[in-house]
């Protein structure tokens, strides 16, 4: 899964950021992806396992307080304006929520 920055995965790797979201629904509960730097190869510290997925529409309404805490430590407003700036119209995007699980 694609990470815009090392600072996103270094929350992934420290555990508050737990959530992201998506313009695709592909991503299935119960496997593991892994975590890269933009188009950069997958990191060697772990992978993330999806543990919930669910469908937001524009019209439900912005993300709450503590979705916005696990995007990474945002407010409401700082994410929604920085999603609607990479995806200007969106309809429906896909919560996910993770874990980070630690390679052996």
């Amino acid at each position: 899964m694609i990470f815009p920055s090392v600072e996103d995965i270094n929350k992934i790797i420290k555990g508050t950021k737990t959530q992201t979201r998506r313009k695709s629904p592909s991503y299935i509960v119960g496997k593991t992806y892994s975590i890269n730097e933009g188009r950069k190869p997958g990191i060697p510290e772990g992978r993330i396992l999806i543990t919930d997925k669910r469908e937001e529409k524009y019209l439900d309404g912005g993300i709450s307080i503590s979705d916005a805490l696990a995007e990474g430590g945002y407010t409401p407003g700082t994410f929604e304006s920085l999603f609607k700036n990479i995806y200007p119209g969106w309809i429906v995007r896909y919560a996910y929520t993770f874990k980070f699980v630690a390679s052996v």
